[in-house]
């Protein structure tokens, strides 16, 4: 899992620089065994809080607990959830202002509200208790005057008086949006634009740009093609489509089509939770677990060991909490681990029968489809879209966008911002696409206007809540698998393991099934990461539902559950996922040539990862079989702290035989005149005694397994360091050099493949070079050096020169706040480079650093430094591409690190989040975690009776009040 929420521009931040008094403390308003009358419970709650200032909360029936959660979430993150709930709402801009106001446009087109309204009217009445609970426990807390309101409301201009009341809906519309955000893809946009471009281009230029997208640098290939489940799907005997390759491309869109999307693309771009959507493939969405049946443990029990990779701001995403219910008529219920704010229940965690852990599966569950539509002859506006040469009405929705006039001293000001019918002021609907909005309009051609739309299986009812209700109390492994039926949107890899000694892999969320992928066999024209027909001149519909599954929601035809992704208990005795390609049909290049058992084409996705953390995890389980033949809790721990990187250690030889050849009589002048280079010759050596690993090598940086106050850099840890700063600056240099530079003279530079795919590329260009000399299948030349005809003489001059041009940048400007233009290697330390802040949704004085206790490495160097890097199971990413010395910061990574083992007795448990409990600015447990956040330690999660009393550090009871 991952998501990014709304970073409000800098224009707000200079705003709160210039009016926010930060609090010199801010603790919590809670006190020591406190006794808290609130209206609205039924009998008495007891909450027993920890050293972290986890609330266990000890309740005797369902309402009562999700009231006090509600409660102890706004007690410590409300402006958090207030965030989410006008982000996902699209009325940020009357929290934080007009800097807000594009983004609600564009999502309160998307509807994500209007999809939470829907999907309240669905929920089951056990859910809608816990929702209507949960919102009055928030209320009770936020309208009480005796708990001040966190200072990001001072600084806003905005008092209690301008507070919605909560309600369950919005509870819903923050769990319709963090699906939304790890599942909603307009990447069918920037793909149809890039392979448009190739073939206008390729046309023109005598290359294949069909075979330049597919094969050379869109390649639905990942780097690394390890599996979660080795089998039929991912061998050689997989039932696959015989005959020509299956994506070849329909009749071209037109280019009003290509002009439409390519505007909407810049305005999608502007929006971060669009951009992500936008560059699905190329985002940091993620997250790693990997289970271990008993057979293969130390303890003889199954353990389990999950990171899902987030934001990491402050405050985290997640938040901790106990759930103990017993009483009343309902089973009793100890459910323990992260909750989200704004959300009732236990979303990842355990009980006492069972744990379990998730990841992203970046399942195509969006199409874009181009619409003809029918204008009002008065107006000018559209009523209407063309399907099968009929007209079918759209709906209208007027909308109103307020704006918080921040800076005006004026407490609750809000102005209507004047958005006009055409910018966002009407939304319009298409009911056929699951009531998906209309996206973009060209009006050019009045008697042929087109238009864009967007169908989503998120638009609809869904009932996500409902799986983790269920999962809170689930029993066993069947129960934990009724429980997925309901996890409609949101595409998730669930890791299960339980006390009676199993461990499950599944699958989630509901797979439309398109009528052409189905019935034909084959796309018909482009296929479906590609903008799409909706006119219905191509078969390129969602089917209708005729055989509905069970607990199916969407009402289109889907994947069965049986046929997607899963396993229980597999011979080889463990399981792992890092939004990987979970079964290999992507392996291929192909992931539309698998056949269903019934007919029609297995399809989830057109790609996946890259394989970069799966590969390394895969890699160090196998090693540890291989060395102890068991798994210990350490063990998991070293695997999730893992910062080798994959990439290198894949591509680090090909530099090393570049050198190495350069020896050799005949070859280029050019090549030995590099590989002489003392400079070049230091970074080789370097390179040679490399493990990979990507240590901080300076003092103050942040390594896994130092003690938090105390982080000395060994000797080996500085090597490493100036190794994986070589290598990182180095990589970039030869994607423009190779990809880049290729594209650029064909002009087609603004279509450059991110990271993922661009390094999947370079492999497959290196790999396959014996074969091609380096031209790829669209016939163009990737490794091209003027003057030098021998191919591999050009291939191994661009490995040194890169490296050559990667040691110029480090003592170069761009790097000299970090370096001071030092020639001496050594002084490169990886630290320097890569860190992170994390940030607030208000940015400035409240980020950490400068908060939290901690310091920016140096005033040029904002940041922490921390170990990590591109790739690495510890998840700590940045662009591919970096060449500067603050582009190799990353923002998501860990929002949670989790290790469980299930004993008979039920799981023992660790866990740590990057932060503390609470989002108020100067409370003692904003940070607390940091620290071991930073470095890989955890605390123990008690949850015992006699546990939770030993860690009690604040006791509070709870009781009804008139």
């Amino acid at each position: 899992m991952r998501a990014r929420f709304v970073a409000v521009v800098s224009v707000l931040s200079l705003i709160l620089l210039t009016f926010l008094p930060l609090p010199s403390s801010a603790a919590p308003p809670s006190g020591l065994n406190e006794e808290i009358e609130v209206p609205g419970l039924l009998r008495s709650v007891r909450v027993r809080r920890d050293a972290h200032d986890i609330p266990h909360i000890f309740a005797l029936n369902d309402r009562d607990a999700m009231f006090v959660l509600g409660w102890s979430h706004a007690r410590d993150r409300f402006f958090q959830m207030d965030l989410l709930r006008r982000t996902f709402s699209g009325t940020l801009a009357e929290l934080v202002g007009a800097p807000a106001l594009e983004q609600d446009v564009q999502l309160r087109t998307l509807g994500l509200r209007r999809a939470a309204e829907a999907s309240f009217d669905v929920a089951s009445a056990a859910s809608l208790a816990w929702l209507t609970a949960y919102a009055r426990g928030v209320n009770s807390f936020i309208f009480d005057p005796a708990n001040p309101l966190p200072p990001e409301y001072e600084a806003l201009e905005l008092t209690r008086a301008s507070l919605e009341p909560w309600t369950p809906v919005d509870s819903l519309v923050i769990a319709k949006g963090l699906a939304f955000n790890l599942s909603f893809d307009l990447g069918d946009i920037d793909l149809t634009l890039a392979l448009g471009a190739f073939e206008t281009v390729g046309e023109l230029s005598d290359f294949d740009g069909e075979a330049l997208f597919f094969q050379d640098l869109y390649r639905s290939a990942p780097f690394d093609p390890t599996v979660s489940i080795p089998g039929p799907l991912s061998g050689e005997g997989a039932p696959k489509l015989s005959g020509p390759r299956s994506v070849a491309a329909g009749p071209p869109l037109t280019p009003r089509t290509l002009d439409m999307a390519r505007s909407y693309r810049d305005k999608a771009a502007r929006v971060p939770l669009l951009r992500d959507a936008l560059e699905r493939r190329e985002t940091a969405r993620g997250s790693n677990w990997w289970v271990a049946a008993g057979r293969l443990t130390d303890s003889g029990r199954p353990l389990l060991a999950n990171d899902p990779h987030l934001g990491l701001t402050t405050p985290s995403i997640f938040y901790e909490a106990q759930i103990r219910i017993s009483g009343g008529e309902r089973p009793a219920m100890n459910a323990f681990g992260v909750t989200f704010p704004g959300v009732p229940g236990i979303v990842l965690g355990c009980n006492p029968q069972i744990c379990w852990g998730a990841t992203t599966n970046p399942m195509d569950v969006t199409d874009v489809y181009q619409e003809r539509l029918v204008l009002d002859p008065g107006l000018g506006l559209p009523t209407h879209t063309i399907f099968e040469g009929r007209r079918e009405p759209l709906v209208a929705i007027p909308q109103v966008f307020l704006v918080n006039q921040v800076g005006d001293a004026t407490p609750d000001n809000l102005a209507n911002a004047g958005v006009g019918p055409t910018e966002g002021g009407i939304t319009l609907i298409v009911p056929r696409r699951n009531n998906g909005p209309i996206v973009a309009i060209d009006l050019s051609d009045p008697a042929n206007p087109l238009a864009l739309s967007v169908q989503y299986t998120g638009w609809g009812a869904t009932r996500e809540l409902e799986t983790f209700r269920l999962f809170n109390r689930a029993r066993n492994l069947a129960e934990f698998r009724d429980a997925l039926q309901f996890f409609d949107v949101g595409s998730q890899n669930w890791a299960y393991a339980d006390v009676a000694g199993n461990i499950a892999y599944f699958t989630s969320a509901e797979m439309p099934l398109r009528e052409d992928l189905q019935n034909l066999g084959r796309p018909d024209g482009l296929p479906p990461f590609f903008i799409r027909d909706g006119t219905h001149t191509l078969r390129n519909e969602w089917l209708p539902v005729r055989r509905r599954q069970p607990g199916q929601a969407l009402p289109y035809e889907i994947l069965p559950f049986r046929e997607m992704p899963q396993v229980v208990n597999p011979e080889r005795g463990f399981i792992a996922n890092a939004n990987n390609d979970p079964v290999g049909t992507s392996l291929d290049n192909n992931p539309l040539n698998q056949l269903r058992p019934g007919g029609g084409i297995f399809y989830l996705g057109p790609g996946y990862d890259g394989g970069f953390r799966m590969g390394r995890i895969e890699r160090l389980l196998e090693a540890e079989l291989a060395r102890d033949g068991k798994f210990s809790v350490e063990d998991f721990k070293r695997i999730q702290a893992n910062n080798q990187m994959l990439d290198a250690e894949v591509l680090t030889p090909y530099i090393i035989a570049a050198f190495d050849r350069a020896s050799t009589p005949g070859v280029a002048p050019l090549l030995t005149a590099l590989a002489a280079n003392p400079r070049v010759s230091e970074a080789v050596t370097r390179l040679r005694a490399w493990d990979f690993s990507t240590p901080t090598g300076v003092a103050e940086g942040y390594d896994p397994f130092d003690d938090p106050l105390d982080l000395p850099a060994t000797p080996e840890e500085v090597a490493d360091s100036v190794a994986a700063t070589i290598y990182s600056v180095w990589r970039g240099q030869i994607l423009r050099r190779v990809i880049d530079k290729t594209l650029d003279d064909e002009g087609l530079l603004d279509f450059a493949p991110g990271s993922d795919l661009s390094l999947a590329a370079l492999r497959h260009l290196l790999e396959t070079f014996p074969q091609t000399e380096g031209r790829g299948a669209s016939g163009l030349e990737f490794f091209v050096v003027p003057g030098v005809d021998e191919p591999a003489d050009a291939r191994d001059i661009i490995l040194l020169a890169t490296l050559q041009d990667a040691l110029d940048l480090l003592s170069g400007e761009e790097f000299a706040a970090a370096f001071d233009h030092s020639m001496t290697l050594s002084d490169y330390r990886w630290g320097k480079l890569h860190r992170i802040v994390f940030r607030h949704p208000l940015d400035g004085p409240f980020d950490i650093p400068p908060g939290g206790g901690l310091s920016h490495l140096e005033p040029d160097l904002p940041g922490v430094a921390r170990a990590g890097g591109f790739g690495v199971v510890d998840a700590s990413s940045h662009n591919a591409r970096a060449d500067s010395v603050n582009e190799f910061m990353f923002g998501s990574g860990p929002a949670r690190r989790f290790i469980g083992e299930m004993r008979r007795d039920g799981p023992v448990a660790e866990e740590v989040i990057p932060g503390g409990q609470s989002g108020i600015p100067g409370s003692p447990f904003q940070t607390d975690q940091l620290l071991l956040w930073l470095t890989n330690h955890y605390h123990p999660w008690p949850y015992r009776p006699d546990d939770v009393v030993d860690a009690t550090r604040t006791f509070e009871v709870f009781e009804p009040g008139g």
